[in-house]
């Protein structure tokens, strides 16, 4: 369990990911501060996209910046500036751009990417899912269901046909009017570059899109 304490503001940014036993206060007194002891009523602020994984308490008047990682365990006392990581009692940067977040090549990142599929490939046939490769599309097949996979690396052309029910996994960033041809064909999409998905999916778009979860990917629903 967490616990917040709100006794002043608490700003948590989009994509903010807190986990198990966290203590963020906005306050701390007990003692009189008459008699010379600290008592302290601060705001605390974490970013866009930080995540304090496990055990980390963020005490009164704390800023942490977007994208900053906190390590388990730790304290944080001060403010700690975005692309940060940071750990230890009290938390100190030990790492930051460019080297935090360390970003992939474009070729690794399509290993990884790689990788990711196959390793859902390995998940889904575990439920009798039957896995099949036919002309651009991959097809998954399961108690006489099929449903098509359409998976554009990086660099390839995006106009390619497809229709309603089918799902585009796309590397890289699809643009607004590939985005509306998908829509006008019901046609459902991944997009990895561009951190968007379509409204709705079929049931291997949305066990596609959990899987990727797995990997702390998180793609916006299309309104």
């Amino acid at each position: 369990m967490t616990y917040i304490n709100p006794t002043k503001p608490v700003v948590i940014g989009d994509d903010t990911g807190i986990g198990g036993h966290c203590l963020i206060f906005t306050h701390g007194s007990w003692l009189n501060i008459l008699d010379g002891y600290p008592v302290t009523y601060e705001p605390v602020t974490l970013g866009s996209s930080v995540w304090l994984p496990w055990r980390v308490f963020v005490m009164p008047g704390v800023t942490i910046g977007d994208g900053s990682v906190i390590g388990a365990n730790s304290l944080v006392a001060g403010n700690i500036p975005a692309g940060s990581l940071a750990v230890g009692s009290p938390a100190k940067v030990i790492r930051s751009a460019p080297d935090f977040p360390r970003k992939p090549s474009e070729e690794r990142r399509g290993e990884i990417i790689e990788e990711m599929i196959a390793e859902f490939d390995r998940f889904v046939t575990f439920d009798k899912v039957q896995i099949t490769d036919s002309a651009a599309y991959r097809v998954y097949r399961r108690k006489g269901m099929a449903w098509k996979l359409l998976w554009l690396r990086a660099g390839q052309e995006t106009d390619l046909e497809t229709a309603a029910d089918d799902t585009v996994l796309s590397e890289a960033a699809l643009t607004e009017s590939v985005r509306e041809r998908y829509r006008a064909r019901k046609t459902h999409w991944l997009d990895l570059g561009g951190k968007t998905r379509s409204s709705s999916g079929s049931p291997l778009t949305e066990e596609l899109a959990l899987f990727l979860g797995r990997y702390g990917i998180r793609l916006a629903r299309d309104l």
